[in-house]
């Protein structure tokens, strides 16, 4: 099954929501990438800073194991 991936738009920040909670959360980037990693997922620290400056797409997949790390509800990065 493909993948699907979810873009920011003009009203919806999911790069910077990311970035708030883990931040609000004192969880270092380093931390969350390597736990993506051990998870399977294919990310690099680039990959991750364009994550979260919405440079590039999420997958769901991804969004739901970031959510499950920082132990927040998904739905909080469409915030």
């Amino acid at each position: 099954m493909e993948e699907i991936k979810i873009r920011s738009d003009n009203k919806i920040s999911v790069g910077a929501n990311i970035k708030r909670i883990r931040v609000a959360k004192e969880v270092r980037a380093f931390d969350l990438i390597r736990e993506l990693q051990l998870q399977g997922f294919n990310i690099t620290k680039q990959r991750y800073y364009k994550l979260e400056h919405d440079l590039a797409n999420v997958y769901a997949s991804e969004l739901m194991a970031i959510a499950g790390y920082l132990d927040v509800d998904i739905s909080e990065f469409f915030k």
